[in-house]
């Protein structure tokens, strides 16, 4: 298993503290003789649907860019994993508030949600709190 994201029990908090079970820590995907890694599945008792969270700390990183880049990418990958093995579970980015106020609200953030359909969960790392779903889960 690769290693987890600073944030990663922090999310996991967040998660639980706002009502959701976590089902399951590092989902394995296996395409072919690959695995990859998704960092949470969590459902909601009284909801009959789950969500895969890929946790992103964006701590200071050399180039905003760069990180939105990586993080990027790593979705885009896990979408076409899942949507080629039929698994219709909604995936989620796992962003602090920082990133989001910062680089995820900016035209280029805003340019790249739109687009690609990026499904963002906004979390207060100090707080532990999950601040917002863009958009709001549902099946």
């Amino acid at each position: 298993m690769p290693a987890k994201d600073r944030y990663h029990d922090t999310v996991k908090r967040a998660l639980v503290k706002d009502g959701w079970t976590i089902e399951d820590d590092q989902v394995r995907l296996k395409i072919g003789s690959r695995n990859l890694w998704i960092d949470l599945q969590a459902s909601r008792t009284n909801q009959p649907f789950a969500v895969l969270i890929e946790v992103k700390g964006f701590e200071n990183p050399p180039s905003w860019v760069e990180a939105v880049s990586d993080a990027i990418g790593q979705y885009i990958l896990y979408s076409v994993v899942l949507t080629s093995k039929g698994i219709a579970v909604p995936l989620y980015l796992a962003v602090p508030t920082a990133a989001y106020k910062g680089i995820w609200s900016e035209p280029l953030g805003l340019a790249l949600i739109k687009r690609l359909g990026i499904k963002l969960l906004v979390f207060d790392p100090t707080e532990e709190d999950v601040l917002q779903w863009l958009p709001a889960p549902q099946m």
